[in-house]
């Protein structure tokens, strides 16, 4: 490679950084002249202030932004945190105390309480940044009125394949099912006598004696007792004793006579006496369940004995064993569930469906992403800057509290509540294409300088 091909490779290079860095300039002296920009000019113009700032241990780390909303609803970078105090070597780096460095004159850092936001990267914290109200609301609306226009003939496309589905499958369970029940039935037993010995003997028994029996006794014992009386006027005590006597004698054809009476008083006397009192039997029985049910010990008991066998580390492995036999593995299940949903009907439903679904599916991506006329979403670059390049996972934002005593040391906490990052680091498309067009232009005329003084040199020679 010859001298001048390098000169050119490193000129070029240097003329593109610094028209980069001028057009950036540019931009920021406009954006400073109309007054947006006032703390980077601060920034620049050294006019810096420390505040030490209270903080939990191990809660920040250097070069942490600090942001100060605007009365307009925008957001300023007033500050970053400039140093950690440490304050333990014991247990790791655990800090106590920051020191931030402000560059805004909008307020002094002493008047001002600070909240520490984190983003952890959980789903929850990319739901919130994705769809906030907004967004949501829109999405709701477009689906809303897709689903009015074409609600109905989606449904009558997919009911009959998911009503085909359940009627295939429910068989199929249920026999994979028993099948799954008896292959672990010395396992079900086993936790059968388990619970027996703990939960019904020590706790069921004992909460029936204490609170049940008196129940039942106070409504059914008086129902009981007439019943038991009406009984007692109509059975004969002569009928039974005779025919008692008799078939205990030896050397009798028949021992049977008692059986045959206790029988006819059971049909003739004691079944009616019990259809009469059905309402009251009925009465009594409503009256038991009603004050047993409303019975706060016995419902806190059977809560609890719920709990204890809901918890149950065996019974929790036996029945997701006999839920994954039943469910996850059954191939005939499998087996259904594919011959539904890749017949000639599925697929036409499906056909139906993405091209009633797809003109509002583009625009719900065009609402979360972004679009080529609009460019992309800010919040879709946030999580792109969080999830993928580790960036602004946590920034402190720096509240006004007047009124409040500004000689104590500003407090630093820590929010629980998901907030998206104040701050979009987009691209300004016209700062770009301005920053490229005078760097086309520097390097075309650089090169043809170049070049002509080859060709002046060349002819000298």
């Amino acid at each position: 490679m010859t001298t001048t091909t390098l000169r050119i490779i490193g000129f070029t290079t240097w003329v593109v950084l610094i028209s980069l860095l001028v057009a950036g300039l540019r931009n920021k002296q406009q954006q400073v002249a109309s007054g947006s920009d006032e703390s980077l000019k601060n920034y620049l113009l050294g006019k810096r202030n420390e505040v030490s700032v209270s903080v939990p241990k191990g809660s920040l780390r250097l070069h942490d932004p600090v942001f100060l909303q605007q009365r307009n609803g925008s957001w300023l970078q007033v500050g970053f945190v400039q140093s950690l105090a440490l304050t333990s070597a014991k247990s790791g780096n655990t800090y106590s105390s920051a020191i931030l460095n402000w560059h805004s004159s909008q307020i002094e850092a002493t008047d001002c309480r600070f909240m520490l936001y984190r983003n952890r990267g959980r789903l929850e914290d990319v739901i919130a940044t994705m769809l906030p109200p907004a967004t949501r609301a829109k999405i709701q609306e477009r689906l809303a009125t897709t689903m009015k226009q074409h609600g109905e003939e989606l449904s009558n496309a997919f009911v009959p394949l998911v009503q085909d589905s359940l009627k295939r499958s429910l068989p199929i369970i249920e026999t994979e099912l028993r099948l799954s029940v008896q292959r672990h039935r010395s396992e079900i037993e086993a936790l059968g006598d388990r619970w027996n010995d703990e939960v019904v003997s020590q706790r069921l028994v004992p909460l029936a004696r204490r609170e049940i029996v008196p129940i039942v006794r106070k409504h059914g014992e008086p129902t009981a007792e007439e019943i038991g009386r009406e009984l007692w006027d109509r059975a004969s005590i002569w009928s039974f004793g005779w025919r008692a006597a008799y078939d205990g004698l030896p050397l009798v054809p028949r021992k049977d006579l008692v059986r045959e009476e206790w029988t006819r008083f059971v049909e003739d006397e004691a079944v009616p006496v019990f259809e009469e009192r059905m309402d009251d039997i009925v009465t009594s029985i409503q009256r038991i369940v009603a004050d047993v049910a409303a019975n706060p010990k016995v419902r806190k008991e059977l809560t609890d004995v719920a709990i204890v066998i809901a918890n149950d580390p065996e019974a929790q492995i036996l029945v997701r064993q006999i839920l994954k036999e039943s469910l996850v593995d059954n191939q005939r299940l499998k087996d259904s569930w594919k011959e539904v949903w890749n017949s000639d009907q599925a697929r036409k439903a499906f056909d139906l469906a993405g091209d009633k679904l797809e003109p509002v599916i583009r625009k719900i991506g065009d609402d979360l992403i972004g679009s080529r006329e609009l460019g992309i979403n800010p919040n879709f670059a946030r999580v792109l800057r969080s999830q993928i390049l580790g960036k602004d996972r946590q920034w402190i934002v720096a509240i006004p509290n007047h009124g409040e005593d500004p000689t104590q040391l500003p407090q630093l906490e820590i929010s629980q509540e998901a907030m998206p990052y104040p701050i979009v680091y987009l691209a300004n498309p016209e700062n770009v294409q301005l920053a490229i067009t005078d760097a086309k232009a520097t390097i075309t005329g650089e090169a043809n300088r170049i070049k002509d003084a080859d060709s002046v040199e060349a002819n000298a020679k």
